[in-house]
């Protein structure tokens, strides 16, 4: 009896067995399928063209991108991107290069740095000012009062024209001072005059930029 039942046991068991295969195979060919077909769908028959999103390939030049500053608003005409504030950007400029001398408060350091804040040389003349920031100032000089010997660095192969106008405005119009405002073109007309002064600027030097003593702090 026992001897008998064992291949039907076998004959079952091996029957069990290969039903999982077929199932998975029917579950593979489906995937397939439906792989082939969506391949076959949306590639587009292998163009290039169609992968070239950008246009880069087929020579398409890209529209300007649009800001939210410069959309043209319905029915209306386009508007113009709201112009940088000088009095900020120079602000920024002398933070980052200017206040570890000259101080955030534009009170200098005694002996050491001269103040900007009520200086008479800041309040000048703007063409003596340029000069001095584009190509540097080496002391003596006399300001409010006290004399500095040191050297102040030339910026002129490190800020840009409009950086420098933007801080020079910033000078001339904070803690107190009163001095106009500097153009862009201002310091760009007084790089180009002063191109071939290498050195920096002297005192005596700077003065006669300007045609008169310009600056010169009383003692």
């Amino acid at each position: 009896m026992n001897c008998e039942d064992q291949p039907e046991r076998r004959v079952q068991e091996t029957s069990s067995e290969e039903r999982l295969p077929c199932f998975f195979l029917v579950f593979a060919t489906v995937i397939v399928l439906f792989a082939a077909a969506f391949f076959l769908r949306y590639s587009g028959g292998l163009r290039w063209d169609v992968y070239d999103a950008s246009g880069y390939l087929a020579g398409i030049p890209r529209p300007a991108v649009t800001s939210a500053a410069t959309a043209v608003p319905a029915g209306g005409p386009a508007q113009k991107p709201a112009a940088a504030n000088p009095i900020e950007v120079g602000r920024d400029v002398y933070q980052a290069n200017c206040a570890a001398c000259h101080q955030p408060t534009g009170q200098g350091m005694s002996g050491q740095f001269p103040p900007v804040a009520g200086s008479d040389w800041v309040n000048g003349d703007p063409r003596v000012l340029t000069a001095m920031v584009l190509g540097g100032l080496q002391g003596p000089v006399q300001v409010a009062g006290a004399e500095y010997n040191g050297m102040m660095p030339a910026w002129k192969t490190v800020l840009s024209d409009a950086k420098i106008a933007a801080v020079l405005t910033f000078l001339r119009q904070s803690w107190g001072n009163h001095g106009s405002a500097v153009e862009e073109g201002q310091v760009k007309s007084i790089r180009a005059e002063t191109a071939s002064h290498a050195a920096p600027w002297k005192v005596e030097e700077v003065e006669t930029l300007a045609g008169k003593s310009a600056g010169k702090e009383a003692k």
